[in-house]
Formats: C-alpha cells, sequence, structure tokens
C-alpha cells in the first residue's frame, strides 16, 4: 500500500464513483479519466496521494505540531537529482513500517518538481500541487 487511504478501500468506493459518473447524461461515453477532468476532479486516489503530500509540506514547514524529525530527514548531500528539499527514505525493516506515512511519503515527495517543494506557503503549495498531475503515483486506475 503506497497511500493513507487502504487500498482496498479506494477501490471498492472508487468503483462506486465510476459507476455514479458514468450515468452522468453528457458524460456517459467517457473514459472514467475523461469524466473526472470534464467534472474537475480527481480520483479518490489522487486525492488522498494530495492529502499525504499537504501534510508532509505542513509538517516540514511546522504548521502542524508534529515533531517529524525523526522520520524525514532531508537528504545531507549537495549533489542531488531534482530538488533541494530532497528526503533521506529510512531502513524498512518491516512491511508495517512500510506502510506508514513516514516511509510512503517519501519518494513521493522527492519527485514533485522544485516549483511546488518551495512554495512559500500552504495556499501556495496546494494550488501548485493540484495543476500537478498525481496519477502518477497511484495504483488503483
Amino acid at each position: 500500500m503506497n497511500h493513507s487511504c487502504g487500498l482496498t478501500l479506494i477501490r471498492r468506493i472508487e468503483a462506486v464513483l465510476k459507476r455514479f459518473t458514468k450515468h452522468l447524461h453528457e458524460l456517459h461515453n467517457l473514459s472514467y479519466n475523461a469524466r473526472l477532468e470534464a467534472l474537475n476532479e480527481h480520483s479518490l486516489e489522487s486525492r488522498c496521494i494530495g492529502a499525504d503530500l499537504t501534510f508532509c509540506y505542513k509538517m516540514l514547514h511546522g504548521i502542524v505540531d508534529v515533531d517529524c524529525q525523526k522520520f524525514l530527514k532531508p537528504v545531507q548531500s549537495s549533489v542531488t537529482r531534482g530538488h533541494q528539499f530532497k528526503l533521506c527514505k529510512l531502513l524498512c525493516p518491516s512491511a508495517f513500517i512500510a506502510s506508514t506515512f513516514w516511509h510512503r511519503v517519501v519518494n513521493m515527495w522527492n519527485a514533485l518538481p522544485q516549483n511546488i517543494v518551495a512554495a512559500t506557503s500552504l495556499a501556495m503549495f496546494k494550488a501548485r500541487l493540484n495543476d500537478f498531475d498525481l496519477a502518477r503515483f497511484t495504483v488503483v486506475f
């Protein structure tokens, strides 16, 4: 599992959303992704991933009172691909730890473009993240 909502629940809820949007008169001939785009919506899985990334931003910028120093550590090397806000992925001794927020969010955070992670406010981060295609991180649909 690579996000907080639970893969099984996402599949079940997303199936209901697919059926519902299929019954919308003007959209019934479109694919599910095209229906979501026409409705200016994102899949449930993408919204969960967005919530994880937003919470990560809040923790890293001290917006929420969570001591993340033990779990989210900045990369120390000055030679990294991607942006300057990359995080280290900690060793994962168990399957349980692999499913935790701390472990699953690192790869997604590190894959975000510089202009998103360098946002100077939460509102700016959310707006830029909303314009970014989170489907690259999804596994359900």
